[in-house]
């Protein structure tokens, strides 16, 4: 493994400029945001022999400060990552865990995910339609294949992608 370059010596006024340089090129929740910057205070630290504290309290008082003036909203984070998610054919387990994994409180994730479900009654069936034509799954596939074999396989990669079996199912018909 090749020699890494010590980490730069962190001070509590440098954190403001990172966070702000992460979200100039990342959209990301609170709880991402403040784990990417911990994971440099203790590089930062360990390399240096510093103690962490003075630019824990700092980060505490940088997120607050990003929250307060709207560069970080978790709400409209979720909202974006949820469309996203389910425009490519994500269903609602899946975005919602998705959501979770990226730091998105849980009242936050439902919301968006209900907004998703009211801008359209059959929310979760366009979700599975994207999914088995993103894959090529079911009268998808472009050579066709019609063997139980084969539907069962796209049934299982429709289950995994967490859609449930009568919504799987219409998807892999092609029906609307």
């Amino acid at each position: 493994m090749p020699n890494r370059r010590k980490p730069r010596k962190l001070k509590p006024a440098d954190l403001h400029e990172a966070a702000l340089d992460h979200l100039a090129r990342y959209a990301v929740s609170a709880a991402r945001l403040k784990q990417v910057l911990m994971r440099r205070i203790a590089r930062s630290a360990k390399a240096h022999a510093l103690d962490p504290e003075p630019l824990l309290d700092e980060l505490a008082r940088v997120i607050e400060r990003l929250t307060q003036s709207g560069l970080i909203d978790d709400a409209r984070f979720a909202e974006m990552k949820a469309r996203g998610l389910h425009r490519r054919g994500g269903s609602r387990r899946q975005i919602a865990a998705k959501l979770g994994a990226a730091g998105v409180a849980a009242p936050q994730a439902h919301a968006a995910l209900a907004q998703i479900a009211e801008e359209s009654e059959n929310s979760e069936l366009a979700a599975a339609l994207a999914y088995a034509k993103r894959r090529r799954l079911g009268s998808f596939r472009t050579p066709a294949d019609a063997s139980p074999e084969r539907f069962r396989k796209d049934l299982a990669a429709m289950a995994r992608a967490g859609f449930a079996l009568d919504l799987a199912r219409q998807a892999l018909a092609g029906s609307d």
